[in-house]
């Protein structure tokens, strides 16, 4: 990147350095227009000035690239920003934290802390091997590519042991943690070395991820909270229907009870009916008796 836009500002100077000679060729040839000629002269020579003062000041931010991509920056800011924005892009801004202080007891802080679904956090840490990638890309036999994979293994291998011994906590952390490297070449680059990989995990318990494997690692963990949040909606649900249920149990005696009193009502009403025909007989015949003495007499 920086060599093309080294290229392009030479590429400019050099069109400018040819219109100067042009512009001078003319000046031979030329009498009539001497005063005009010296103007352009003096706007070319102008922006001549300008373009080294550009280049001086681009050589700057250059030199400073370069200085990063060797891997001479230790913040590894560029992985975090690579990092960040998969995990922002992925998972809900609840379920995670950067420059997160796992472990209280110390001031160390994990790039990323994933917040599981179960409770548990999942400390993630980048590095970038940026210049370890250049030295391979420019060695010249097999024995220099070998020593830059040597180098690279005893590097990746520090870095992992560095992360789990700081951030793998008993009952609070996963038994892992995740060593991201903020780009598939290089993730591919350290997977030729033999066994690298399963050594990490097995031995240092740390998981390597490059952007790829890091993003579907996030999908797993956003749908465990979705799982979650959908068994957190079941278990309300459930309490709803349980206590829908215990009302109509309630309902149901309540109404038993009415109908009880209400059967005990009727059964009342009927006694009283009973009593209300017998009453009612004893009337009738006490008065066709009374008519019959009355007819009598």
């Amino acid at each position: 990147m920086e060599m093309l836009i080294l290229l392009s500002f030479i590429l400019i100077l050099g069109i400018l350095i040819y219109l100067v000679s042009v512009i001078k060729n003319k000046e031979s040839s030329e009498k009539g227009g001497n005063d005009n000629l010296q103007n352009k002269l003096n706007e070319v020579s102008s922006d001549i000035n300008k373009i080294e003062l550009d280049l001086a000041s681009v050589s700057a931010p250059i030199n400073e690239l370069n200085r990063f991509l060797g891997g001479n920056v230790t913040t590894g800011r560029l992985g975090e920003w690579s990092m960040e924005e998969i995990v922002r892009d992925i998972l809900p801004s609840n379920t995670y934290e950067f420059q997160a202080q796992i472990n209280p007891a110390t001031a160390d802080r994990a790039d990323c802390a994933i917040n599981t679904a179960d409770g548990l956090i999942i400390p993630i840490d980048s590095k970038f091997y940026a210049g370890k990638y250049q030295s391979y890309q420019s060695a010249g036999t097999d024995t220099e590519r070998k020593k830059v994979l040597k180098d690279l293994r005893r590097s990746i291998l520090n870095d992992a042991d560095d992360i789990s011994q700081k951030y793998i906590l008993q009952n609070q952390t996963s038994n892992y943690v995740i060593l991201y490297i903020a780009s598939e070449k290089l993730v591919d680059l350290a997977f030729q070395i033999d066994n690298l990989r399963q050594e990490c995990f097995s031995e240092k318990s740390t998981l390597i991820l490059g952007p790829n494997s890091l993003a579907a690692f996030l999908d797993t963990v956003h749908l465990g909270h979705h799982y979650q949040s959908l068994n957190d909606s079941a278990r309300d649900v459930h309490k709803v229907v349980n206590k829908i249920k215990t009302e109509f149990f309630d309902l149901d005696l309540s109404a038993e009870n009415v109908i009880k009193r209400l059967d005990l009502a009727l059964k009342d009403v009927q006694k009283l009916q009973t009593r209300v025909n017998v009453l009612g007989k004893e009337l009738k015949k006490g008065s066709e008796t009374l008519e019959e003495g009355l007819e009598k007499e």
